[in-house]
Formats: structure tokens, C-alpha cells, sequence
């Protein structure tokens, strides 16, 4: 009886909310073709733009290609997503990436609002480690965007950017893309133990208010 009591309660307390993140990126692995070298899907302002298979690169095994883009700081590539901003939504996106060629200090992720004339909602520039600089390691970065800063442009469409980060300006580095993702970040939710532990306080303090109906309660051997 107390095994079959403790599995109904475990079944009923798993979390109901988890979301499968879905990345809302058009052609993130930039492997669908190109214009001129920039991906489709995909704008730039760089100096020099080139797609192509890169054995090195992580996404590689499955397909993958690489974006890569120089010179200056500023220059990089952006994308209208046609997704929304959804209300009460938290978002992040990230890039991963390697030095193509030094010196080239880092990279801006930023997430923008196309129906304003691409307004920067939230950016963050990350600095490529010492080491990567010179023997080509990808890595990734991370921009996380809070639903808090999003309420007032529900319903907008997303737009995103990957830029290069130049210190100082004109080093004429190349950056190269592997992968973008835009996901939504779920809402956390009790785990399935918190909610376990709550329906058995629930159910033992039932049973003791229900003293006269002992069929209620499990019995404990």
C-alpha cells in the first residue's frame, strides 16, 4: 500500500511546464546557402564575408557551417527572426565562435526591436580568453534578456545581431560563426521532489483530521 501511495503522489507532482527550447533562429548553422557569401537569412556590414564548411567547427558532424566575417569594430551580421516578443518572456541568445584571425578582441550579442527601427532592447560584449586568440578554440557566449526589460514591446519582432569587438578600432580581425540560438527561457517551477513532499504533508495531515475514515490512510509498515 505505501509504494503504491508514494507512486500516485510522485506521478501527480512531476512538473507540468517543461518546455522543449525551440531556437527561433532562421538558418543558425548558416548552412542553407548564401549571397555573396553571407548566409541566408542573414545581413552584414563586414568588410569581408565568407560561408563555408570548416572540419574544426563544432556543428560540422551535423551539417554545419561557418560564418566568417571581418574587419573592423561594429561590423557583423543581423537577423529579422519574424518571431514576436511574447509577453512575459525571458529570452537568451548565443553564439559559439573562434578567432579566425588576431587580433580581434571579442564579440557584441545584441536582441533588438525591429518594429522600432532595430532598437537594441539588450547587448553584452564578450571578450574571447587570451589563449583562444591565438590557438583558434571555439566558444560560446551567452546573452541573457529578463522578461522585465520586455513588457512594454509584447508583440514587436525579434531581431538579432552578432558584432565584432574591435580594442582598439581597425585591428582587421575575423571572426567565425558556428551556431546562433534564441531561446525561451522556461519559467522555473517546483521540482518534481519540492511537489512530492508537499502532496505527502497534504495527505498525512488529511489522514489526522480524518481520524474516523482510516481508508484514506496509507498504512506505514
Amino acid at each position: 500500500m505505501k509504494t503504491k501511495y508514494l507512486a500516485l503522489l510522485a506521478s501527480a507532482a512531476l512538473p507540468m511546464g517543461a518546455v522543449a527550447q525551440s531556437n527561433l533562429i532562421l538558418n543558425p548553422r548558416f548552412n542553407l546557402g548564401n549571397t555573396g557569401g553571407v548566409p541566408l537569412d542573414w545581413s552584414s556590414n563586414a568588410g569581408g564575408n565568407y560561408n563555408y564548411a570548416d572540419s574544426a567547427a563544432p556543428s560540422y558532424g551535423i551539417g554545419g557551417q561557418i560564418f566568417s566575417l571581418g574587419w573592423w569594430d561594429g561590423a557583423g551580421t543581423w537577423q529579422n527572426t519574424g518571431a514576436a516578443i511574447a509577453p512575459g518572456t525571458s529570452y537568451a541568445l548565443s553564439v559559439t565562435a573562434e578567432v579566425g584571425q588576431s587580433p580581434l578582441t571579442g564579440l557584441t550579442l545584441s536582441f533588438q526591436d525591429v518594429s522600432t527601427g532595430w532598437t537594441w532592447l539588450a547587448s553584452q560584449t564578450f571578450a574571447f580568453s587570451t589563449a583562444d586568440q591565438t590557438d583558434g578554440n571555439y566558444e560560446t557566449f551567452t546573452l541573457n534578456i529578463p522578461q522585465s526589460g520586455l513588457g512594454s514591446v509584447a508583440g514587436d519582432t525579434i531581431g538579432v545581431g552578432v558584432s565584432l569587438s574591435e580594442n582598439p578600432n581597425n585591428q582587421y580581425g575575423w571572426a567565425h560563426l558556428d551556431n546562433v540560438a534564441l531561446v525561451v527561457v522556461p519559467t522555473p517551477e517546483p521540482s518534481a521532489f519540492a511537489l512530492l513532499g508537499l502532496a505527502l504533508l497534504g495527505g498525512f495531515a488529511r489522514c489526522r483530521r480524518s481520524e474516523k475514515n482510516a481508508t484514506i490512510c496509507p498504512t506505514v509498515r
